[in-house]
């Protein structure tokens, strides 16, 4: 049987031009391959005799650099090919200070604590919402709207329940 095979030169110009590591990149994908067919062959031969399991090991280890190289410039091709992944979103910047200094400024201009926590959890509400918005998503946007409808009756319905047991009258 003859199959088609490569040298390793498209594999090997992927990992070089993927940054300073390239070098080191070729070398460990080339082990990884050679390990990972050397362990396939070691567990289909288990077994056999012992002159049959000598000419396979020797028939594979005569070409085993051609097929590793092939295997290679085949993932390379699939990888160039392949649509990149969307770019990671950049780390939000931590929100505590924000937090801090709202609390403070809210305390310092004579808010009670509750009351700061309810405006800082009431602006985090909104900004929930501009960022379903933001997204675009249809069904996030469309969930966000549904819970909105769904607390507000909850509420209404919860405060004319319990409206007079303890609380504001």
């Amino acid at each position: 049987m003859i199959l088609p095979t490569s040298d390793g030169s498209k594999a090997k110009s992927v990992f070089l031009n993927a940054g300073l590591d390239g070098d080191r990149a070729v070398k460990t994908a080339n082990a990884a391959m050679n390990s990972a067919i050397k362990m396939v062959l070691y567990l289909a031969i288990d077994g056999i005799p012992a002159d049959l399991e000598a000419k396979i090991t020797a028939n594979v280890n005569k070409h085993l650099d051609v097929v590793v190289s092939t295997s290679l410039d085949l993932a390379a091709t699939a990888y160039v090919q392949a649509t990149p992944p969307a770019p990671p979103h950049s780390a939000s910047p931590p929100s505590a200070p924000g937090v801090a200094a709202a609390t403070a400024a809210g305390l310092a201009a004579g808010a009670s604590i509750g009351a700061v926590r309810h405006d800082l959890y009431r602006a985090g509400s909104v900004l929930g919402d501009a960022e379903a918005i933001a997204s675009g998503n249809p069904e996030r946007i469309a969930r966000r709207a549904a819970q909105h409808v769904f607390w507000r009756a909850f509420g209404k319905l919860g405060r004319g329940i319990f409206r007079g047991i303890g609380g504001k009258r």
